[in-house]
Protein backbone atom coordinates (compact mmCIF):
# COMPACT_ATOMS: atom_id res chain seq x y z
CA UNK A 1 0.00 0.00 0.00
CA UNK A 2 1.34 3.42 -0.99
CA UNK A 3 1.49 6.13 1.65
CA UNK A 4 -1.00 9.01 1.20
CA UNK A 5 0.08 12.38 -0.11
CA UNK A 6 -0.73 15.37 -2.32
CA UNK A 7 -1.58 14.40 -5.90
CA UNK A 8 -0.17 17.43 -7.68
CA UNK A 9 -0.49 17.96 -11.42
CA UNK A 10 -0.36 15.25 -14.08
CA UNK A 11 3.06 16.20 -15.47
CA UNK A 12 4.89 18.08 -12.71
CA UNK A 13 3.36 16.36 -9.70
CA UNK A 14 4.05 18.58 -6.67
CA UNK A 15 7.19 20.20 -8.08
CA UNK A 16 5.62 23.60 -8.73
CA UNK A 17 4.08 23.72 -5.24
CA UNK A 18 7.43 22.82 -3.69
CA UNK A 19 9.29 25.42 -5.74
CA UNK A 20 6.78 28.12 -4.77
CA UNK A 21 7.18 27.57 -1.01
CA UNK A 22 9.14 24.48 0.12
CA UNK A 23 8.53 24.97 3.84
CA UNK A 24 4.81 25.52 3.53
CA UNK A 25 4.47 22.59 1.14
CA UNK A 26 6.24 20.17 3.50
CA UNK A 27 4.36 21.44 6.56
CA UNK A 28 1.02 20.98 4.81
CA UNK A 29 1.98 17.54 3.48
CA UNK A 30 2.80 16.41 7.01
CA UNK A 31 -0.30 17.93 8.62
CA UNK A 32 -2.69 16.59 5.99
CA UNK A 33 -1.17 13.16 5.35
CA UNK A 34 0.49 12.14 8.60
CA UNK A 35 3.95 10.91 9.58
CA UNK A 36 4.74 9.44 6.13
CA UNK A 37 3.64 11.35 3.02
CA UNK A 38 4.29 10.45 -0.61
CA UNK A 39 4.55 12.91 -3.49
CA UNK A 40 6.12 13.29 -6.91
CA UNK A 41 8.47 15.90 -8.38
CA UNK A 42 7.96 15.38 -12.13
CA UNK A 43 9.47 11.91 -12.69
CA UNK A 44 11.02 11.71 -9.19
CA UNK A 45 9.20 10.03 -6.30
CA UNK A 46 9.78 11.15 -2.72
CA UNK A 47 8.56 10.37 0.80
CA UNK A 48 8.48 12.83 3.70
CA UNK A 49 9.09 11.18 7.08
CA UNK A 50 7.99 13.20 10.12
CA UNK A 51 8.06 10.83 13.08
CA UNK A 52 11.05 10.25 15.42
CA UNK A 53 10.74 6.45 15.34
CA UNK A 54 10.57 6.27 11.55
CA UNK A 55 13.39 8.78 11.19
CA UNK A 56 15.51 6.59 13.44
CA UNK A 57 14.82 3.66 11.10
CA UNK A 58 16.11 5.63 8.12
CA UNK A 59 19.15 7.33 9.66
CA UNK A 60 20.18 4.82 12.31
CA UNK A 61 18.68 1.35 12.74
CA UNK A 62 18.19 0.46 9.07
CA UNK A 63 20.59 2.98 7.53
CA UNK A 64 22.19 0.27 5.36
CA UNK A 65 19.06 0.38 3.16
CA UNK A 66 19.61 4.07 2.37
CA UNK A 67 22.56 6.01 0.96
CA UNK A 68 23.64 9.51 -0.08
CA UNK A 69 23.60 8.87 -3.82
CA UNK A 70 20.99 11.61 -4.09
CA UNK A 71 20.29 14.59 -6.33
CA UNK A 72 21.33 17.00 -3.58
CA UNK A 73 24.67 15.24 -3.11
CA UNK A 74 25.26 15.28 -6.87
CA UNK A 75 24.73 19.04 -7.03
CA UNK A 76 26.94 19.74 -4.00
CA UNK A 77 29.69 17.53 -5.47
CA UNK A 78 30.25 20.15 -8.18
CA UNK A 79 31.58 22.44 -5.44
CA UNK A 80 32.90 20.15 -2.72
CA UNK A 81 34.16 17.18 -4.74
CA UNK A 82 34.01 13.90 -2.84
CA UNK A 83 33.65 15.12 0.73
CA UNK A 84 31.54 14.58 3.83
CA UNK A 85 28.60 16.38 2.22
CA UNK A 86 28.64 14.51 -1.07
CA UNK A 87 30.65 11.28 -0.93
CA UNK A 88 29.01 7.90 -0.50
CA UNK A 89 30.06 4.80 1.45
CA UNK A 90 33.81 4.04 1.34
CA UNK A 91 35.08 7.52 0.37
CA UNK A 92 32.79 9.15 2.93
CA UNK A 93 34.01 6.77 5.66
CA UNK A 94 37.67 7.57 4.92
CA UNK A 95 37.04 11.31 5.14
CA UNK A 96 34.98 10.92 8.30
CA UNK A 97 37.71 8.86 9.99
CA UNK A 98 40.31 11.49 9.13
CA UNK A 99 38.29 14.62 9.91
CA UNK A 100 36.20 13.72 12.97
CA UNK A 101 39.16 13.54 15.43
CA UNK A 102 40.08 17.11 14.50
CA UNK A 103 36.86 18.47 16.01
CA UNK A 104 37.09 16.98 19.48
CA UNK A 105 35.86 19.28 22.30
CA UNK A 106 39.42 19.77 23.56
CA UNK A 107 40.54 21.46 20.35
CA UNK A 108 37.28 23.35 19.96
CA UNK A 109 37.82 24.91 23.40
CA UNK A 110 41.11 26.43 22.20
CA UNK A 111 39.14 28.64 19.77
CA UNK A 112 37.77 30.91 22.48
CA UNK A 113 40.52 33.51 22.11
CA UNK A 114 39.97 33.81 18.36
CA UNK A 115 36.19 33.99 18.78
CA UNK A 116 36.36 36.64 21.51
CA UNK A 117 38.97 38.82 19.76
CA UNK A 118 37.18 38.77 16.40
CA UNK A 119 33.85 39.55 18.08
CA UNK A 120 35.42 42.46 19.99
CA UNK A 121 36.60 43.92 16.66
CA UNK A 122 33.02 43.91 15.43
CA UNK A 123 31.79 45.46 18.68
CA UNK A 124 34.27 48.32 18.33
CA UNK A 125 32.47 49.29 15.14
CA UNK A 126 29.13 48.85 16.86
CA UNK A 127 30.23 51.36 19.49
CA UNK A 128 30.45 54.10 16.86
CA UNK A 129 27.15 53.01 15.31
CA UNK A 130 25.51 53.12 18.73
CA UNK A 131 26.70 56.68 19.36
CA UNK A 132 25.46 57.87 15.99
CA UNK A 133 22.02 56.35 16.53
CA UNK A 134 22.31 54.45 13.27
CA UNK A 135 21.28 50.84 12.84
CA UNK A 136 23.06 47.65 11.80
CA UNK A 137 22.21 45.11 9.14
CA UNK A 138 22.18 42.18 11.54
CA UNK A 139 22.53 39.36 8.99
CA UNK A 140 25.37 41.08 7.15
CA UNK A 141 27.22 41.81 10.40
CA UNK A 142 26.90 38.29 11.81
CA UNK A 143 27.71 36.59 8.50
CA UNK A 144 30.88 38.66 8.12
CA UNK A 145 31.83 37.90 11.73
CA UNK A 146 31.35 34.14 11.44
CA UNK A 147 33.25 33.81 8.17
CA UNK A 148 36.09 35.85 9.70
CA UNK A 149 36.16 33.49 12.70
CA UNK A 150 35.87 30.44 10.43
CA UNK A 151 38.82 31.39 8.21
CA UNK A 152 41.01 32.06 11.25
CA UNK A 153 40.05 28.75 12.85
CA UNK A 154 40.48 26.81 9.62
CA UNK A 155 43.55 28.53 8.20
CA UNK A 156 45.06 30.82 10.86
CA UNK A 157 45.61 33.09 7.86
CA UNK A 158 44.76 36.67 7.03
CA UNK A 159 42.62 36.46 3.92
CA UNK A 160 39.85 38.70 2.65
CA UNK A 161 36.73 37.22 4.29
CA UNK A 162 34.47 39.53 2.26
CA UNK A 163 35.73 38.16 -1.06
CA UNK A 164 35.30 34.60 0.18
CA UNK A 165 31.82 35.34 1.55
CA UNK A 166 30.62 36.73 -1.78
CA UNK A 167 31.97 33.76 -3.74
CA UNK A 168 30.46 31.23 -1.34
CA UNK A 169 27.05 32.91 -1.51
CA UNK A 170 27.02 32.71 -5.32
CA UNK A 171 28.04 29.04 -5.26
CA UNK A 172 25.35 28.13 -2.73
CA UNK A 173 22.59 30.02 -4.58
CA UNK A 174 23.48 28.39 -7.88
CA UNK A 175 23.59 24.94 -6.27
CA UNK A 176 20.05 25.38 -4.92
CA UNK A 177 18.85 26.67 -8.29
CA UNK A 178 20.12 23.51 -10.00
CA UNK A 179 18.72 21.30 -7.27
CA UNK A 180 15.20 22.70 -7.71
CA UNK A 181 15.26 22.32 -11.48
CA UNK A 182 14.18 18.97 -12.98
CA UNK A 183 16.72 19.53 -15.80
CA UNK A 184 20.35 20.44 -15.11
CA UNK A 185 22.59 20.58 -18.18
CA UNK A 186 25.70 20.83 -15.99
CA UNK A 187 25.21 17.11 -15.26
CA UNK A 188 26.06 16.49 -18.91
CA UNK A 189 29.13 18.74 -18.91
CA UNK A 190 30.66 21.31 -16.57
CA UNK A 191 30.73 23.65 -19.58
CA UNK A 192 27.04 24.28 -18.92
CA UNK A 193 27.66 25.77 -15.46
CA UNK A 194 26.84 29.45 -15.26
CA UNK A 195 29.74 31.84 -15.64
CA UNK A 196 29.15 33.30 -12.16
CA UNK A 197 29.33 29.83 -10.58
CA UNK A 198 32.56 28.91 -12.38
CA UNK A 199 34.14 32.28 -11.61
CA UNK A 200 33.23 32.13 -7.91
CA UNK A 201 34.43 28.53 -7.58
CA UNK A 202 37.74 29.51 -9.21
CA UNK A 203 38.15 32.32 -6.67
CA UNK A 204 37.55 29.92 -3.79
CA UNK A 205 39.97 27.36 -5.26
CA UNK A 206 42.64 30.01 -5.72
CA UNK A 207 42.41 31.02 -2.07
CA UNK A 208 42.25 27.50 -0.62
CA UNK A 209 44.87 25.87 -2.84
CA UNK A 210 47.15 28.85 -2.29
CA UNK A 211 47.01 28.38 1.47
CA UNK A 212 47.48 24.60 1.22
CA UNK A 213 50.51 24.86 -1.07
CA UNK A 214 52.03 27.65 1.00
CA UNK A 215 51.63 25.65 4.17
CA UNK A 216 53.22 22.54 2.63
CA UNK A 217 56.26 24.48 1.43
CA UNK A 218 56.79 26.44 4.66
CA UNK A 219 56.07 23.51 7.00
CA UNK A 220 55.25 26.08 9.68
CA UNK A 221 53.03 24.76 12.44
CA UNK A 222 49.75 26.48 13.29
CA UNK A 223 47.01 25.73 15.78
CA UNK A 224 44.29 25.50 13.15
CA UNK A 225 42.13 22.90 11.46
CA UNK A 226 44.26 22.79 8.31
CA UNK A 227 47.40 21.86 10.25
CA UNK A 228 45.54 19.07 11.99
CA UNK A 229 44.21 17.79 8.67
CA UNK A 230 47.76 17.73 7.33
CA UNK A 231 48.70 15.35 10.12
CA UNK A 232 45.51 13.26 10.05
CA UNK A 233 45.86 9.55 9.35
CA UNK A 234 43.44 6.67 9.53
CA UNK A 235 44.12 3.68 11.76
CA UNK A 236 46.60 1.17 10.32
CA UNK A 237 47.56 3.53 7.51
CA UNK A 238 50.09 6.29 6.90
CA UNK A 239 48.13 7.64 3.93
CA UNK A 240 47.24 11.29 4.43
CA UNK A 241 44.87 13.59 2.59
CA UNK A 242 46.10 14.77 -0.80
CA UNK A 243 45.98 18.46 -1.78
CA UNK A 244 42.71 17.81 -3.66
CA UNK A 245 41.22 15.98 -0.67
CA UNK A 246 42.33 18.80 1.65
CA UNK A 247 40.73 21.30 -0.70
CA UNK A 248 37.45 19.35 -0.73
CA UNK A 249 37.48 19.00 3.06
CA UNK A 250 38.23 22.67 3.71
CA UNK A 251 35.61 23.97 1.27
CA UNK A 252 33.08 21.59 2.79
CA UNK A 253 33.86 22.89 6.27
CA UNK A 254 33.62 26.48 5.03
CA UNK A 255 30.28 25.91 3.30
CA UNK A 256 28.74 23.79 6.02
CA UNK A 257 30.32 25.69 8.90
CA UNK A 258 30.15 29.41 8.28
CA UNK A 259 26.78 29.48 6.52
CA UNK A 260 24.90 27.32 9.00
CA UNK A 261 26.36 29.00 12.09
CA UNK A 262 25.87 32.52 10.73
CA UNK A 263 22.25 31.81 9.85
CA UNK A 264 21.47 30.37 13.27
CA UNK A 265 23.25 33.20 15.11
CA UNK A 266 21.39 35.84 13.12
CA UNK A 267 18.07 34.20 13.99
CA UNK A 268 19.12 33.98 17.66
CA UNK A 269 19.97 37.69 17.89
CA UNK A 270 16.73 38.59 16.16
CA UNK A 271 14.65 36.44 18.52
CA UNK A 272 16.38 37.91 21.59
CA UNK A 273 16.03 41.46 20.26
CA UNK A 274 12.33 40.81 19.75
CA UNK A 275 11.85 39.10 23.11
CA UNK A 276 14.57 40.37 25.49
CA UNK A 277 12.88 38.73 28.48
CA UNK A 278 14.05 35.37 27.11
CA UNK A 279 17.72 36.26 27.68
CA UNK A 280 19.11 33.86 30.35
CA UNK A 281 19.79 35.54 33.67
CA UNK A 282 22.79 33.28 34.28
CA UNK A 283 24.40 34.23 30.95
CA UNK A 284 24.31 30.64 29.67
CA UNK A 285 23.15 30.87 26.06
CA UNK A 286 23.24 27.22 25.08
CA UNK A 287 19.47 26.76 25.45
CA UNK A 288 18.89 29.94 23.43
CA UNK A 289 20.96 28.43 20.62
CA UNK A 290 19.14 25.11 20.89
CA UNK A 291 15.74 26.76 20.71
CA UNK A 292 16.87 28.89 17.77
CA UNK A 293 17.92 25.75 15.91
CA UNK A 294 14.56 24.19 16.72
CA UNK A 295 12.69 27.07 15.10
CA UNK A 296 15.17 27.73 12.30
CA UNK A 297 17.41 24.70 11.75
CA UNK A 298 20.09 25.67 9.26
CA UNK A 299 19.97 22.20 7.75
CA UNK A 300 16.23 22.26 7.17
CA UNK A 301 16.04 19.15 4.96
CA UNK A 302 17.94 15.85 4.72
CA UNK A 303 17.75 13.53 1.72
CA UNK A 304 18.50 9.81 1.40
CA UNK A 305 18.09 7.43 -1.56
CA UNK A 306 16.33 4.10 -1.10
CA UNK A 307 18.79 1.42 -2.25
CA UNK A 308 16.24 -1.39 -2.43
CA UNK A 309 12.53 -1.83 -1.86
CA UNK A 310 12.20 -1.19 1.88
CA UNK A 311 9.44 -1.22 4.47
CA UNK A 312 9.09 1.75 6.78
CA UNK A 313 6.31 1.49 9.33
CA UNK A 314 3.29 0.01 7.56
CA UNK A 315 4.36 1.06 4.08
CA UNK A 316 6.67 -0.32 1.42
CA UNK A 317 8.87 2.32 -0.19
CA UNK A 318 10.01 2.22 -3.80
CA UNK A 319 13.63 1.50 -4.77
CA UNK A 320 15.44 4.57 -6.09
CA UNK A 321 13.01 7.05 -4.56
CA UNK A 322 14.09 9.75 -2.11
CA UNK A 323 13.34 9.91 1.58
CA UNK A 324 13.11 13.47 2.89
CA UNK A 325 13.48 14.37 6.56
CA UNK A 326 12.85 18.00 7.47
CA UNK A 327 14.01 19.13 10.93
CA UNK A 328 12.03 22.34 10.28
CA UNK A 329 8.82 20.32 9.96
CA UNK A 330 9.70 17.83 12.70
CA UNK A 331 10.40 20.66 15.15
CA UNK A 332 6.87 21.97 14.56
CA UNK A 333 5.10 18.68 15.17
CA UNK A 334 2.52 19.46 17.86
CA UNK A 335 2.74 15.90 19.16
CA UNK A 336 6.19 16.65 20.54
CA UNK A 337 6.33 20.44 20.89
CA UNK A 338 3.79 22.55 22.75
CA UNK A 339 3.07 25.85 20.96
CA UNK A 340 5.82 25.07 18.45
CA UNK A 341 5.93 28.53 16.84
CA UNK A 342 6.80 30.20 20.16
CA UNK A 343 10.40 31.04 21.06
CA UNK A 344 10.93 29.39 24.45
CA UNK A 345 14.51 28.43 25.45
CA UNK A 346 13.16 26.85 28.66
CA UNK A 347 11.97 23.90 26.55
CA UNK A 348 15.48 22.57 26.89
CA UNK A 349 15.61 22.47 30.66
CA UNK A 350 16.22 18.90 31.86
CA UNK A 351 12.69 18.45 33.23
CA UNK A 352 11.19 19.40 29.86
CA UNK A 353 13.50 17.03 27.96
CA UNK A 354 12.32 14.04 29.98
CA UNK A 355 8.84 14.16 28.41
CA UNK A 356 10.00 14.43 24.79
CA UNK A 357 10.69 11.46 22.50
CA UNK A 358 14.27 10.85 21.53
CA UNK A 359 15.08 12.24 18.10
CA UNK A 360 12.21 14.73 18.04
CA UNK A 361 15.02 17.29 17.79
CA UNK A 362 17.53 16.90 14.93
CA UNK A 363 19.38 20.15 14.16
CA UNK A 364 22.64 18.28 13.47
CA UNK A 365 21.26 15.08 11.96
CA UNK A 366 21.46 11.57 13.40
CA UNK A 367 23.57 8.45 13.19
CA UNK A 368 26.93 8.12 11.46
CA UNK A 369 26.25 11.20 9.32
CA UNK A 370 25.64 13.48 12.28
CA UNK A 371 27.33 16.85 11.72
CA UNK A 372 31.05 16.60 12.47
CA UNK A 373 31.23 20.31 13.34
CA UNK A 374 28.43 20.49 15.90
CA UNK A 375 30.79 21.24 18.80
CA UNK A 376 32.48 24.03 16.85
CA UNK A 377 29.18 25.59 15.76
CA UNK A 378 27.80 25.50 19.30
CA UNK A 379 31.01 26.95 20.75
CA UNK A 380 31.14 29.83 18.28
CA UNK A 381 27.45 30.67 18.67
CA UNK A 382 27.31 30.60 22.46
CA UNK A 383 30.55 32.58 22.85
CA UNK A 384 29.43 35.27 20.41
CA UNK A 385 26.01 35.54 22.06
CA UNK A 386 27.65 35.89 25.46
CA UNK A 387 30.27 38.48 24.43
CA UNK A 388 27.74 40.65 22.60
CA UNK A 389 25.21 40.43 25.44
CA UNK A 390 27.77 41.75 27.92
CA UNK A 391 28.16 45.01 26.00
CA UNK A 392 25.10 45.70 23.88
CA UNK A 393 21.34 45.53 23.81
CA UNK A 394 19.77 44.96 20.39
CA UNK A 395 16.35 46.33 19.41
CA UNK A 396 14.60 45.37 16.20
CA UNK A 397 14.22 48.48 14.02
CA UNK A 398 11.18 47.29 12.10
CA UNK A 399 7.94 45.47 12.88
CA UNK A 400 8.34 43.50 9.65
CA UNK A 401 8.99 39.87 10.52
CA UNK A 402 11.89 38.23 8.66
CA UNK A 403 10.88 35.34 6.45
CA UNK A 404 12.96 32.15 6.34
CA UNK A 405 14.33 31.36 2.90
CA UNK A 406 15.03 27.67 2.30
CA UNK A 407 18.03 27.15 0.04
CA UNK A 408 20.96 24.86 0.64
CA UNK A 409 20.65 26.21 4.17
CA UNK A 410 17.80 28.06 5.90
CA UNK A 411 18.62 31.71 5.33
CA UNK A 412 16.80 35.05 5.65
CA UNK A 413 14.84 36.34 2.67
CA UNK A 414 14.98 39.94 3.87
CA UNK A 415 17.32 42.12 5.91
CA UNK A 416 17.02 42.39 9.68
CA UNK A 417 17.87 45.88 10.92
CA UNK A 418 18.58 46.52 14.59
CA UNK A 419 19.54 49.42 16.82
CA UNK A 420 22.41 48.78 19.21
CA UNK A 421 22.91 50.50 22.52
CA UNK A 422 25.34 50.07 25.38
CA UNK A 423 24.18 47.90 28.26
Amino acid sequence: MKPPGPKGSLFWGSLKDFQADPLDFLLNASREHGHLARFRFAHLEAYLVNDPELIEEVLLRNSEHFDKDTRSAQKIRATCGDSLLSANQRTWQRHRNLIQPVFQPGFVATMDGVIDQTTEEMLSRWENISKSGDRIDLVAEITALVIDISTKVLFASDIDPGKLETALAIVLDDTWRRLQSPIDLSEISTLFHRKSFKSSLSEIDEIVFGIIKGRRSSRTGHNDVLSRLFEARTENSDKQLSNKELRDAVITLLLAGHETTANALSWAFYLLAREPKKIPIDGNFENVFRETLRLYPSIWIIERRIKERTQIGDHMLKKGASVLISPYVLHRNVKFWEQPEDFNPDRFLETENETRPRNAYLPFGLGKHRCVGLHMATRIATRVLSVVHEKFKLTVASTEKPIPYPGITLRHSNNIYCYVEDV
